[in-house]
């Protein structure tokens, strides 16, 4: 994965933003190609991405909920299966 800032972020113009109540929004899927990691389950919404003059629905994230997400531990879910006790 790449080191990444907010400010970094901001800048990349393969990475489609919008700002929505004084908060930046960034596009999962552009997330997903920038990091080349797989964002499914990142907490999101949807939100307007104006693509020349025409706006779609896109599914947008915060930084706050993309640096959670990164910082998961990958095989949470799986600790109380695979290590429960055989009897």
């Amino acid at each position: 994965m790449k080191k990444l800032t907010e400010a970094v972020l901001q800048k990349d113009t393969t990475v489609n933003k919008i700002q929505f109540d004084k908060e930046w929004f960034y596009s999962v899927e552009d997330l997903e190609d920038y990091l080349k990691e797989d964002l499914t389950g990142i907490e999101a919404v949807t939100l307007p991405l104006d693509f020349d003059g025409v706006k779609y629905p896109i599914k947008c994230t915060t930084w706050e909920d993309l640096g959670r997400f990164l910082q998961k531990d990958p095989v949470e879910g799986f600790r109380g299966s695979v290590l429960r006790k055989k009897k």
